[in-house]
């Protein structure tokens, strides 16, 4: 991809960001609901993704070649790591806002109408962000090379992936005695949202080379903490504090496991696809 392309992608990225976050202001400025707090913390984190996608842009249109995306890929990691950990938040948040018609039950056609520009801006960052990846590792290749510092790196962050899950699944547990009983099956789904960098942990701890971390399907594990939206959203608002604390530590996963993310990613230069069959080469 040329100098010129990338910044025009850029360009584009940026102009279509912005759009999306006025989109989510004005609609969260038009809209009632019974509990008007969370529907400006639901506006506020939809706009921090949006907002990374037009940063994104913006940073594109300063690539002028490999070399300076070399030098400025730290920052679309970054962009593209805030996008994808606020939007968790911000599903749940989502689901927590509730109609003005029928008080208890969630805003489904307010739910529709901010989601969809947030994924938007979501997949304009993280492609955005794999587009320049994608750039440098074509040009120089992956950080580290196939060796065994390599899968050294990947035993470490599969040590702090299980000790830093265990301890954020001990916290839900805790929580677990100071909140209702008949809330359990909500419990339960956070406790396994949480168990979730503990199974990524133990997966990458056995990497010998890059190919099995490149096969790892990373995509698999954030399965569970974005079908948990609703339980972790009702949780949250019936049990005030103790709730805002059990939303916390299931971002605290959800966190860890898009720094996994990251860190394969950079490390390994790209991922093999279960569903291909077959070893592509790393470049040198």
């Amino acid at each position: 991809m040329t100098g010129e392309r990338i910044r025009r992608r850029g360009l584009v990225q940026a102009a279509v960001g912005l759009v999306l976050a006025t989109w989510v202001v004005v609609v969260a400025a038009r809209a009632e609901v019974e509990n008007p707090l969370v529907l400006v913390a639901t506006a506020a984190t939809g706009m921090l993704v949006c907002l990374c996608a037009v940063a994104g842009g913006v940073v594109a249109t300063r690539l002028a070649d490999a070399a300076a995306a070399a030098r400025l890929r730290h920052v679309f990691v970054v962009l593209d790591c805030i996008a994808m950990a606020t939007f968790f938040p911000f599903y749940w948040f989502v689901y927590a806002l509730e109609s003005t018609e029928r008080p208890g039950d969630f805003a489904v056609g307010l739910l529709f109408v901010l989601v969809v520009p947030v994924v938007c801006a979501l997949i304009l960052a993280v492609v955005g962000s794999q587009a320049v990846h994608k750039i440098v590792v074509d040009e120089y290749g992956p950080l580290m090379p196939d060796t065994g510092a390599l899968a050294q790196q990947f035993r470490v962050l599969g040590t702090v992936l299980v000790v830093v899950g265990v301890v954020l699944s001990i916290g839900v547990v805790v929580i677990a005695f100071a909140a209702p009983s008949r809330l359990l099956m909500l419990e339960l789904i956070g406790l396994a949202v949480t168990l979730t960098p503990v199974l990524l942990g133990m997966r990458l701890g056995r990497v010998t080379d890059v190919h099995a971390a490149r096969r790892s399907n990373l995509g698999m594990y954030f399965v569970l903490p974005a079908a948990s939206g609703f339980a972790v959203a009702k949780f949250a608002s019936l049990c005030g504090a103790v709730g805002m604390l059990f939303g916390a530590l299931v971002f605290g996963a959800v966190v860890l496991l898009v720094i996994a993310l990251a860190v394969v990613r950079e490390y390994t230069g790209a991922q093999d696809w279960l569903w291909r069959g077959r070893k592509r080469p790393v470049s040198r």
